[in-house]
């Protein structure tokens, strides 16, 4: 890119240094990339290191930041409040700039806190640490943890279940009060995220700003994430310990993976791990053992993953995207994005023309397949651009999934699903996007994080 011509003594100095990022080539597979730009700041990390969790006031302001290393607790170190009563939690994504640069076959994704020339800004963004759930008296939508703590364990009464606050049916995840009938046993949604409810549905229950844009926090959630590991392999094996060179290595590993089978026996594939397990590791990267109870052969131990303050980032709960769609055409798949939240909407199956505020920002592909490469948009934005030769491993690692040449249902628009749920395997990862369904589309293992900008 233009800041790094320049070479020996002529080489810029500040501010042209102040930036950081990563290299990978298009006709390369191989899913690990060159750092590039200052390496001090690959180990520091200095935009990384803002996102962190918050309670926020009704209009989205900061009340108080949580502890860097405990969510439980205020960043002066009182004990905070974090089941909503208090405002809804949630994870700050600071403003920075963006590059992407594309020279020939190379792509170089920059980033800085500095208004560097050629960079664009992203604004600050919140979106909800973990999944979202629906405060059941007033209709609204809301981000919080109810559980209750035994120091650092989750505290649980003589039958193994989760102790919670005492208001917890007030937010009861699932189907809401459908779910009822399930209080005290083993897949007792109380605690858990609000999943079969469709983007529409959830429309009239953000309040006060906010909303469930949530494709493009996501996003800039996963470059960071690619930036730190200099990996496109999200599912790597995770690896606490730096380099020689003090840089991060591996990935995040899985997600709470289980069997899709098994998860339908337990609970016809709603959510099993209760919002905010992570909490105990505050903004830091890292992996917390959960025990689910009652699951087919016994109790089932997982391990739910938290990216700087993002919980279960990937491999549990489908992601509703309410700033995204896309319009498989007779000859091309287009994504539509929308950056006005008052005109989101979920549009009809069949429209002729694109919903008022949603431009055209990107072609995907016309097969399903593991990506082999994205495109990029002036924002940083990927999308899948290619899925011919890519797997596991290779390429960007995650899968796309399409039903353009599905002759039923094929045609017309659709909404996007980020994430991908627990039974997902290998093919998830912070990658994977999933164009194959409706709009009004519920299901059990569909959720959605709340957002705010």
């Amino acid at each position: 890119m233009s800041l790094i011509l320049g070479s020996g003594n002529t080489k810029p100095q500040y501010p042209y240094d102040m930036w950081y990022g990563v290299e990978g080539d298009f006709t390369s597979k191989d899913s690990n990339l060159k750092r590039v730009g200052n390496m001090d700041m690959h180990r520091t990390l200095p935009i990384q290191s803002k996102l962190k969790r918050f309670v926020e006031n009704a209009d989205g302001s900061v009340k108080y930041y949580l502890h860097q290393n405990d969510s439980r607790r205020k960043d002066s170190g009182a004990n905070a409040i974090i089941d909503s009563t208090d405002g809804n939690v949630m994870l700050e994504i600071p403003s920075y700039y963006v590059k992407v640069e594309i020279q020939g076959t190379k792509w170089i994704y920059a980033i800085s806190e500095y208004p560097l020339p050629g960079f664009v800004k992203m604004e600050r963004k919140a979106i909800s640490p973990w999944y979202g759930t629906v405060d059941l008296d007033t209709n609204t939508a809301i981000s919080g943890c109810f559980l209750l703590w035994n120091g650092d364990e989750i505290a649980r009464d003589e039958n193994g279940f989760v102790k919670l606050s005492p208001n917890a049916a007030r937010y009861r995840g699932g189907s809401g009060n459908g779910d009822s009938g399930r209080d005290g046993t083993a897949s007792s949604m109380l605690g858990m995220a609000r999943t079969s409810i469709n983007k529409a549905n959830v429309h009239p229950l953000c309040k006060n700003g906010t909303h469930i844009g949530a494709y493009r926090p996501y996003n800039q959630i996963a470059w960071l994430q690619r930036i730190e590991y200099a990996s496109l392999h999200s599912q790597a094996t995770f690896n606490a310990t730096l380099t020689a060179d003090g840089f991060h290595q591996g990935g995040l590993g899985s997600g709470c993976a289980v069997n899709g089978t098994e998860w339908n026996t337990w609970g016809g594939y709603k959510p099993f791990v209760p919002n905010g397990v992570t909490a105990i590791l505050g903004n830091n990267t890292g992996k917390v053992s959960y025990t689910i109870k009652g699951w087919t052969g016994g109790d089932k131990v997982v391990q739910v993953t938290s990216y700087r303050g993002l919980e279960a980032p990937f491999e549990y709960l489908w992601l509703l995207a309410d700033d995204i769609l896309v319009w498989n055409k007779e000859d091309t798949i287009v994504a539509y994005l929308c950056e006005d939240p008052t005109k989101f909407t979920s549009h009809s199956d069949s429209a002729a023309t694109a919903p008022d505020g949603y431009s055209p920002i990107a072609n995907l592909p016309m097969r399903s397949g593991y990506i082999n490469t994205n495109s990029f948009s002036s924002k940083g934005y990927s999308f899948p651009d290619d899925t011919t030769g890519a797997g596991l491993t290779t390429g960007f690692c995650d899968y796309f999934w399409t039903t353009y040449n599905n002759a039923t249902l094929g045609r017309g628009w659709f909404g996007v699903l980020l994430a991908a749920g627990a039974n997902t395997g290998a093919n998830a990862g912070f990658g994977y996007l999933s164009t194959n369904n409706r709009s009004s589309l519920a299901n059990a293992h569909f959720g959605f994080r709340l957002c705010r900008f």
